[in-house]
């Protein structure tokens, strides 16, 4: 570990707690180093170290203050920490202690060292450069302390939300922020008050793709921001960057500033870039190996094997064939390679997994397992040292497109912590499945982090031809936003001709990541090439928009009936708060005019909310959509 470096630990969990006086608990924080490297570099800078707490529990009112700092422990580190509720009009006041218990995760510690730390004129470079955006009412003083006011916003919780749902919100599950996001309530609020011993939850615009940013809790006289003060890279990013403010005073706080510090995020070294690389194509060399010997060589004779739960859908079963061989994939393959006399490999799945030396941790198979196989390998699991899964047919009958269903065993293989690999036949390359926004997609293993940093700007429109005024327009358009956002830029579309191959055409020129969601139609084939994607049966058309989801901005262009209908979704999407609060672009004015008219009409009758038209504009002009973007976003 490298002491310049910011770190950041795993979540600590709640020890033991213990009842301090009516309105505090006591709570004993335990944090275990990931390994001994990192538990001896913790020991040598343990004064250093601090807590941040986890948003989630901020924002149900939950405030944790650190008492003293970390202790060693055997092979961990202890924090003692008061717990106290910061507001009680909440609507768990009345019994926020209970939602605390032993075991719950809580946040986690920080070292922050001042070596990364941004001085100011590397933070107003930053911003110049477009590799951070920050809120566009900040001031910089000379120490590279950044002040700004919040969003004229402030959000409360439903008081409909019954005490199950705040146990779910506290417990750490994974989704629980997004389920906050959906039931708290907006209300502008202008200007944002605090009153006397109370405190608001309120938002401010941020992107951060290679920065932390730690919130000063500030000395009360603009209001005291929550425990909950380290902002991430990645996960920061957009217009609803929430901020946990309360007043301990006994006069309002009117406008609360909030200031904070930016530091590096430790940068991807090329050694890391290469190393995965050459994991790739060693695993990718051995995949060909053993696909061209199980395409030319007969199954090993090997004893049928019945699956155990016996189960026939349609008269299909795990017993079908579906070639495949399991080994380790740090020893010689060699061995493996099969002769027509002796075979290769087994022809079925579970006959492979039988079969498989105890020291096998990679499984190669014709088809991705369906339904029956995938039931046959988790009850198998718990006997296996497998890793990852290699595939390189999504379907016996689709071919290259993956069901509904497959999707929801990829998830089931990710939340297992089971790497899934496609080798595609028609590139001849090596993709692993990995998650952006709970949405997978597959992509060169080395270029996996790149797409997690990305802002991705999902282009929509049809696959005719375009004619020259919005060839020439979508091009600029393109280049403007990469401007705008900076270099590490995705472009997702649907994956077919004419506006989303000009948008992927141009988004490659300007060296950005290029993805697609292949749909299963015959008028539509895949166009191969793009960094990222994921493929869906023409049953699943409606389920695969959900992936655009992973897309941070969406821009309109000139389509069809089928462009229509997703204009549709995502727009329910926006007014459901399932999209946040961010730009909608239709990109030519004179074509979407009805579609202008019909909304107007639907916000002027109540159909949709008024703050709809905000964030949706009508143009023929990149420029215009740059300003745009600045003027909703609030950023720089």
């Amino acid at each position: 570990m490298n002491p310049d470096h910011f770190w950041t630990s795993e979540d600590g969990q709640i020890l033991t707690l213990k009842n301090k006086d009516e309105k505090t608990v006591h709570v004993t924080l335990v944090f275990w180093p990931r390994n001994p490297q990192e538990f001896a570099f913790l020991q040598e800078h343990i004064s250093e170290l601090k807590f941040t707490e986890r948003s989630t529990l901020a924002r149900i009112g939950i405030e944790m203050k650190a008492q003293g700092a970390a202790r060693i422990d055997g092979n961990r580190f202890l924090l003692e920490a008061d717990a106290f509720i910061y507001d009680t009009d909440f609507p768990n006041a009345s019994y926020w202690k209970k939602l605390l218990r032993p075991g719950m995760p809580v946040g986690r510690l920080f070292y922050a060292p001042l070596a990364a730390k941004l001085s100011t004129q590397e933070i107003w470079d930053a911003i110049k450069q477009n590799q951070l955006k920050l809120p566009n009412t900040i001031s910089i003083d000379h120490a590279g302390r950044v002040f700004f006011t919040p969003h004229q916003v402030n959000y409360t919780l439903s008081t409909r939300l019954q005490r199950i749902n705040f146990e779910y919100i506290a417990s750490g599950d994974k989704a629980a922020r997004g389920f906050l996001d959906k039931v708290q309530l907006r209300h502008e609020s202008s200007p944002l008050t605090v009153e006397p011993c109370s405190g608001v939850l309120t938002s401010c615009s941020m992107y951060l793709k290679e920065h932390y940013v730690v919130l000063n809790q500030g000395e009360g006289n603009f209001g005291i921001h929550t425990g909950a003060v380290v902002l991430d890279p990645i996960k920061t990013f957009g217009t609803n960057v929430m901020l946990e403010i309360y007043n301990t005073g006994r006069q309002p706080v009117v406008n609360p500033l909030v200031s904070l510090e930016i530091f590096r995020a430790p940068v991807l070294t090329d050694p890391e870039f290469k190393t995965l690389t050459k994991r790739r194509e060693k695993l990718l060399a051995q995949s060909k190996t053993l696909f061209t010997s199980l395409d030319n060589y007969p199954p090993l004779k090997l004893p049928e094997i019945q699956p155990r739960t016996r189960i026939t859908v349609r008269g299909q079963s795990a017993s079908m064939e579906n070639r495949a061989i399991c080994f380790k994939s740090n020893t010689d393959i060699k061995t493996l390679v099969g002769t027509k006399l002796l075979g290769c490999g087994c022809k079925t799945l579970i006959q492979a997994i039988e079969s498989a030396p105890k020291d096998s941790d990679t499984l190669i198979a014709d088809y991705f397992p369906d339904l029956l196989e995938h039931t046959e390998l988790i009850s198998r699991f718990a006997e296996l040292n497998i890793k990852r899964i290699i595939f390189r047919k999504a379907s016996r009958t689709h071919g290259y497109f993956l069901s509904s269903n497959a999707h929801a065993r990829l998830d089931t293989f990710h939340a297992m912590g089971i790497q899934i690999y496609l080798y595609d036949e028609l590139t001849k390359d090596l993709y692993i499945h990995v998650y952006k926004k709970d949405h997978g997609f597959f992509i060169r293993e080395e270029m996996a982090r790149k797409f997690h940093e990305a802002t991705i700007l999902a282009f929509y429109g049809s696959a005719v031809g375009l004619d020259q005024a919005d060839t020439e327009r979508i091009s600029s358009l393109v280049e403007k936003l990469t401007s705008f956002i900076g270099s590490n830029l995705g472009v997702l579309t649907g994956g077919g001709g004419g506006v989303m191959r000009l948008a992927t055409d141009q988004a490659r020129l300007k060296g950005a990541l290029t993805g697609a969601c292949f749909l299963e139609l015959e008028a539509q084939p895949p166009e191969i090439g793009v960094d990222f994607f994921n493929t869906f049966q023409e049953s699943s058309r409606h389920f695969r928009q959900k992936w655009f989801e992973v897309a941070d901005f969406c821009i309109f262009n000139v389509g069809g009936v089928g462009t229509l209908e997703e204009i549709g979704i995502e727009m329910c999407n926006l007014k459901l708060g399932i999209r946040p609060r961010v730009p909608f672009v239709f990109f030519n004015a004179t074509f979407f005019k009805d579609l202008k008219h019909q909304i107007d009409h639907m916000i002027a009758t109540k159909r949709a909310p008024a703050w709809m038209a905000d964030y949706i504009l009508f143009t023929d002009d990149p420029d215009e959509v740059v300003a745009f973007y600045r003027k909703r976003l609030q950023v720089l």
